[in-house]
């Protein structure tokens, strides 16, 4: 239970800082290269560390099949579409789209593992969705169809739904005894490279930023918000569940928004 609670707090502090620093992504670099460098960084760095430690990384192709999946849904799709979103919605709206990833985890599972959620995860993720219902309400009330909003809200849903499969595939991957640390390895390198084919259709421009704020920054979510906080968040999804796990989608906006209150007044 004290594991839980320590896995559940660090992803927090991993992850929290990352919805600033993402706008530090926006600019020069289109959003969708910025994810695509993103998680190609992680993946060298869980490679590099997967060799260090002499961890498994020979597998059949059944099984990278199940990696190219979880790398498309949970570290490409979902990013895509999120700092897509991030164009057209304020940051209540995205935060309440995000915390709808507790009942789509808990829907998810009951479809493809026949895991019922108890009461206590229901009125829990109910508390929580209210709660940021209360801390957005000013936003939420001001919400309007006005500049392709609703094209934003239907992003962020759709963002939320992959990161969700994203989960649930991890569920599976750790059912069928295949270990945190490679999966990652390969899943972050799969979805890069499925971003990357993405920018290429879309005729993007191939640039980057080497100033200090995009380079730091990148390094940070890199490192911190993928390397360190996937790997812990989905050994958290193993022990505890995804729908449970999902508790985090009603919590981070919360620390989130303290910490652009402090940098961003």
């Amino acid at each position: 239970m004290f594991f839980n609670v320590f896995l559940f707090i660090i992803v927090i502090c991993c992850w929290s800082p990352t919805w600033y620093l993402i706008k530090f992504q926006l600019g020069i670099v289109d959003p969708i290269l910025s994810v695509c460098y993103r998680f190609f960084i992680a993946s060298i760095i869980l490679f590099c560390f997967s060799i260090i430690t002499n961890k498994k990384m020979y597998f059949s192709l059944k099984n990278h099949f199940w990696f190219l999946l979880l790398g498309v849904n949970l570290f490409s799709l979902n990013y895509i579409f999120f700092y897509i979103a991030n164009q057209y919605l304020i940051s209540g709206i995205v935060a309440v789209c995000f915390s709808v990833l507790i009942f789509m985890n808990i829907l998810n599972e009951r479809i493809f593992f026949k895991i019922k959620a108890t009461f206590n995860t229901y009125f829990a993720s109910l508390i929580g969705l209210l709660g940021l219902f209360i801390i957005f309400n000013k936003e939420i009330i001001g919400f309007t169809y006005s500049n392709n909003v609703h094209f934003g809200i239907l992003l962020g849903i759709l963002a939320t739904y992959f990161a969700s499969l994203g989960n649930i595939i991890s569920l599976r991957n750790s059912k069928n005894n295949l270990p945190i640390i490679s999966s990652l390895s390969y899943a972050m390198l799969y979805g890069s490279l499925f971003t990357f084919v993405i920018s290429i259709f879309l005729n993007k421009k191939i640039t980057i930023d080497v100033s200090f704020s995009y380079i730091t920054s990148l390094l940070f979510l890199s490192i911190i918000g993928s390397v360190l906080a996937f790997t812990l968040y989905l050994k958290l999804v193993e022990k505890i569940g995804a729908g449970r796990a999902g508790y985090i989608g009603a919590i981070l906006p919360v620390v989130a928004l303290l910490i652009s209150t402090y940098f961003e007044n």
